[in-house]
């Protein structure tokens, strides 16, 4: 396996993942680079948990490596790989450096552990089919993007964060004919998490989901049914806004803030209000709740539009990224 070469700092150090507190010293580094670039969507220790333990090919004893100094971490590097369903295999690497350890080259020894341990998985693979390496810079730190440049890296998809800065004024998006909201049972689970998946076969970076797919969705730790808007026609999910509320994430930031994701149409019922009339259901149920505002992501470059229809329903850009790739040469 790839050693890391480390920068020379004093009392510099890399290990391996060791235990389950080690999800609290990610989530802390999450966290802390978020706030440091501008943003406030915390993760809690049991989103890590049930990030990391439900992604297939994350081998957490061999792919994931902490820098510390004076046995403290400030960064880890993690590693995994997945084959798009009509697109290359892809060699994913994600990054993070506490700020008050950027600039020292603890970010350009992570990466080129990463690309290094990467092709060393496409070796040991012989994939036989385009592959790339692919990663995503949060809010566009200018030194994060020119680091992957001067790798080769460039900009290739972008995202986005929405904020809905208030809960007035919901429109009321009425179903079509035949289309109805029905309460969540436990028997409708499968069904609703297998309809999100085949919903998106046609959106960029595509992958067929497996157990730990369905494991991620039965897990989240904001999971709760009575938030859902879920569309049917007869008995097809034709629709679906999984809205939930990160109560750790209120506490923290003082907001009281519902997130309206998992946002998926059937193809053949698009273009005839339904994500408008769930999104817009969600934001009531919000409303009725307490909650004063709602945000959610977006891929910008959305075949269907999605980022001009939450403008249109009063979401604002509150930041963007981009995820960049290069061609993996083994």
């Amino acid at each position: 396996m790839a050693n890391i070469t480390l920068p020379n700092i004093p009392d510099i150090s890399s290990r391996l993942w060791r235990d389950d507190a080690d999800y609290a010293h990610a989530a802390d580094l999450v966290n802390i680079e978020a706030l440091s670039i501008g943003l406030d969507h915390l993760a809690t220790v049991e989103d890590v948990r049930n990030a990391y333990d439900n992604t297939a090919s994350l081998d957490l004893r061999k792919d994931f490596v902490f820098v510390e100094i004076d046995c403290n971490p400030v960064g880890f590097v993690l590693v995994r790989w997945w084959d798009e369903t009509d697109g290359p295999r892809v060699y994913r690497h994600m990054c993070k450096v506490h700020p008050e350890w950027r600039n020292r080259g603890i970010g350009t020894a992570m990466l080129e552990w990463a690309i290094e341990r990467l092709t060393e998985m496409a070796v040991e693979h012989d994939v036989g089919k385009e592959t790339v390496l692919r990663t995503d810079v949060d809010n566009f730190p200018a030194t994060a993007a020119d680091l992957l440049e001067s790798f080769g890296y460039e900009a290739t998809q972008h995202f986005a964060e929405l904020v809905r800065p208030n809960l007035d004024d919901i429109p009321e998006g009425p179903l079509p004919e035949g289309v109805e909201i029905r309460a969540v049972e436990e028997s409708h689970l499968r069904a609703i998490h297998d309809a999100d998946w085949e919903a998106a076969k046609d959106h960029w970076g595509h992958f067929e989901p497996g157990e730990e797919e369905w494991n991620w969705f039965i897990e989240f730790p904001h999971r709760d049914e009575s938030l859902w808007k879920i569309a049917w026609a007869g008995d097809q999910v034709v629709g679906q806004v999984r809205g939930y509320i990160n109560k750790p994430e209120n506490e923290e930031t003082g907001r009281k803030r519902g997130w309206c994701e998992f946002i998926s149409t059937h193809r053949d019922y698009r273009k005839q209000g339904i994500a408008t009339a769930l999104i817009c259901a969600t934001l009531r149920e919000f409303k009725e709740r307490g909650l004063t505002d709602s945000a959610l992501g977006v891929h910008v470059e959305n075949k269907n539009l999605a980022l001009q229809l939450y403008t249109s329903l009063g979401f604002e850009i509150d930041s963007q990224g981009a995820t960049y790739e290069r061609a993996l040469e083994v």
